[in-house]
């Protein structure tokens, strides 16, 4: 009787989880198509040229699930294999073409795992004492980089990168793998759907916690599913320890990839009477601990820790509140200045307390949807990755650079379309008892709702997306069932049916493709007049620092003036450099000089100090200078002695000190202040391109519109055909 009311109230209870499930994608969709980042989305996309792109692109899906369909078991297994390849191709074109400096907590990684081949032991204690979770990925590049230094490898950052296409694309494997459960049919959808997706393609070289993770994940959930279906006890056994211990690990190195072990404890819960969930429980508590046993012996040995510098959770909350719900420099500060973990808890809450009370209820709701729409609605994350790319080249240009508008519309289309068919797995979902796949829906759930209100960055869901193509391979395979009917009977007010059949419903097709066709046509030409004539200001970046990502010096330029060394990757004819000056001195003269490898003046440019605010970038529009990863010289100087002089900001690292090299985001750039060099301060400026560019060539948006248009003409010539067709 016990079990029949828990049956009962469990299954109501994932009813609603998956009906909040429902709401929260509706509005990502929502947002998706009209919000970027919490704002209007009209100045970047169109709403219409994207929904127009979501119908060609589900319809393109939905038929290609039914091709699939017909398809052979032998046939299914060779496409696989040859999707399988197009996405490890892939991942090497990115990886290796589109190379990142490592930005933001990486480059302290990466430096830490390289310093850890000499000294054996994380060193910098305050960084890694107190972001802990930093700790068991720079381990494991650590153990990475021992064995590329034992096999002759001294390019470790390419050495991560080749790590991160192979966790990347294992990744993959086990989204087929996990579809392939229960239709191999599905697991090429998964495929289909992860190959035409860029995101994760374009951060192939970014080998941070965001994807590292993603393959412990998977393989946990492959080896839970395995533990569901087998019929061996000691196989669901050993499965299920080895589930947990996988998922811990993963979650060691991104915190969200534990959801999945979260969300399969709750189906088990949810599915099996209470002796049934104990005993796997147990199981998974075992894995839990010898996982546990693992890190902590990792971390013992290689690892530090000190009280004093850690964060506590109350500091990501805090976070997460602030105005745009993610990291500030003041809101770090505030935590950092605290001495002791207890102050920095009581501040944090006072902080969380006085956000709340200020924002109030209609506050928080907004702020909630900005993050919603920050995270999990828009695609437009690459952008943050221009300011870090390493090579200038032609893949930059048309995937985050200046010409990237067709890529960002596809990587949102993409995006939108995904939402679409969770949308519809959920409704899939709702209309059948709870079944292993309830796994897949309790995780994303989970995701969204703890960015809600956790701090939050973009790039955080990437972890998640493999998730999302198993739900939207799900909900296509079961879509495209409803194309095995004959015929749909709809019964009339009068009580009489009104059949539909192959051949009442073929014009429906017929006609619903020429209105495409014509929108398409319509939306194309009010597009081409929009996009193609405009031109505007684009700015193609060729060294960028700010004092963002490190507490900032400011330095006097003094009599003997300060410079900057750095290569440029290529042309350019501006640059920007912040200054101070806070007494707001007038009438000073000082020379701007641009000096080849050489140190000959090949440009020289006189400005007042009149013009220069403080703490604010000053931008100088010079001559075009022709550049081709040449080491280049920017050094400024007072034109006469004065008694004050303006300052410049620098960025410094000190997480570098007591390393024998520090890293600079300046390819062999370095820092001069007074005639000495500063090489781990580095002048906080962006040396770019500036130039008028249309959005699209002309050739390029005939070419995008042309494959639209012949790809909706044979979507509909086969579902024309296809229409009411049982299958066999």
């Amino acid at each position: 009787m016990g079990n029949v009311i828990k049956e009962k109230v469990c299954g109501k209870f994932y009813r609603i989880l998956l009906a909040s499930l429902l709401i929260l994608v509706g509005i990502c969709f929502w947002q998706g198509l009209f919000y970027i980042n919490g704002e209007p989305s009209i100045d970047k996309y169109s709403p219409a040229v994207l929904l127009l792109g979501i119908f060609v692109l589900s319809f393109s899906l939905m038929a290609a699930a039914r091709i699939i369909k017909k398809c052979s078991e032998k046939r299914l297994k060779v496409i696989s294999f040859i999707l399988l390849t197009a996405i490890l191709a892939e991942l090497i074109f990115f990886g290796t073409q589109l190379i990142y400096v490592p930005p933001y907590d990486l480059i302290n990684i990466h430096a830490e795992a390289v310093n850890m081949l000499e000294n054996g032991k994380i060193s910098y204690i305050e960084y890694y004492a107190g972001y802990t979770n930093q700790q068991p990925l720079t381990i494991f590049l650590f153990f990475l980089f021992s064995i590329a230094k034992h096999l002759g490898i001294t390019d470790y950052n390419a050495a991560g990168i080749g790590f991160n296409i192979v966790m990347i694309f294992l990744s993959a494997w086990c989204t087929h793998k996990i579809c392939s459960l229960w239709s191999l049919k599905a697991g090429v959808i998964s495929l289909i759907v992860f190959l035409i997706d860029p995101m994760l393609f374009i951060w192939a070289s970014h080998y941070y916690t965001d994807t590292i993770c993603m393959p412990f994940m998977l393989g946990g959930v492959l080896l839970f599913l395995h533990a569901e279906k087998t019929e061996s006890k000691k196989k669901k056994i050993l499965f299920l320890i080895l589930s947990a211990f996988l998922i811990f690990i993963g979650g060691q190195i991104r915190m969200t990839a534990v959801f999945p072990l979260i969300a399969i404890c709750m189906f088990l819960f949810i599915k099996y009477p209470v002796k049934s969930f104990l005993k796997r429980f147990a199981f998974i508590v075992i894995g839990l601990f010898c996982a546990m046993i693992l890190i902590s012996s990792m971390l013992n040995t290689y690892g530090v820790k000190d009280r004093r510098y850690e964060y506590p959770v109350t500091h990501w909350l805090k976070l997460g509140l602030s105005e745009n719900g993610m990291y500030t420099t003041e809101d770090n500060n505030t935590t950092k200045a605290q001495d002791s973990y207890e102050k920095k808890v009581n501040e944090n809450i006072s902080t969380i307390k006085e956000r709340i009370k200020e924002r109030g209820v209609l506050g928080l709701k907004q702020l909630y949807l900005k993050k919603i729409s920050k995270s999990w609605s828009s695609a437009a994350v690459t952008e943050r990755l221009q300011t870090t790319v390493e090579s200038y080249n032609t893949l930059y240009k048309y995937t985050t650079g200046r010409s990237s508008k067709a890529f960002k519309y596809w990587l949102q289309i993409v995006r939108c379309t995904m939402l679409i068919f969770v949308f519809a797995g959920v409704i899939l979902a709702l209309r059948r008892k709870t079944d292993v796949n309830a796994w897949m829906f309790i995780t994303i759930l989970g995701g969204i709702v703890f960015y809600i209100f956790w701090e939050v960055k973009p790039k955080y869901i990437l972890c998640f997306l493999p998730v999302f193509y198993i739900i939207q391979s799900y909900s296509i395979i079961g879509l495209s069932g409803i194309f095995k009917i004959d015929s749909i009977k709809i019964l009339r007010d009068d009580q009489k049916e009104y059949l539909f059949n192959r051949r009442s419903l073929q014009p429906w097709i017929k006609g619903i493709s020429i209105f495409a066709v014509i929108f398409t046509i319509v939306i194309g030409t009010l597009s081409y007049f929009q996009y193609v004539p405009e031109r505007s200001i684009q700015k193609d970046l060729r060294v960028k620092q700010d004092t963002l990502y490190r507490d900032g010096r400011m330095e006097e330029i003094g009599s003997e003036g300060v410079a900057q060394s750095f290569t440029a990757e290529g042309d350019f004819n501006t640059i920007e450099i912040s200054f101070i000056n806070p007494h707001k001195l007038k009438g000073q003269k000082y020379t701007l000089s641009i000096l080849n490898s050489e140190k000959k003046t090949i440009y020289e440019k006189t400005f007042s100090s009149d013009h220069i605010e403080d703490n604010k970038m000053h931008t100088f529009h010079l001559d075009q200078i022709h550049a081709d990863k040449e080491k280049m010289f920017a050094a400024i100087r007072p034109c006469q002695e004065y008694e004050e002089y303006i300052g410049v900001n620098t960025a410094v690292f000190p997480s570098y000190h007591g390393y024998k090299k520090s890293p600079d985001y300046y390819l062999d750039g370095c820092f001069y202040a007074g005639g000495q060099a500063k090489p781990a301060n580095d002048l906080t400026f962006i040396v770019s391109e500036q130039h008028m560019d249309s959005i699209f060539s002309q050739r390029i948006f005939l070419l995008i519109w042309s494959m639209v248009i012949i790809i909706e003409i044979a979507a509909g010539v086969f579902f024309y055909k296809t229409i009411g067709a049982r299958e066999v």
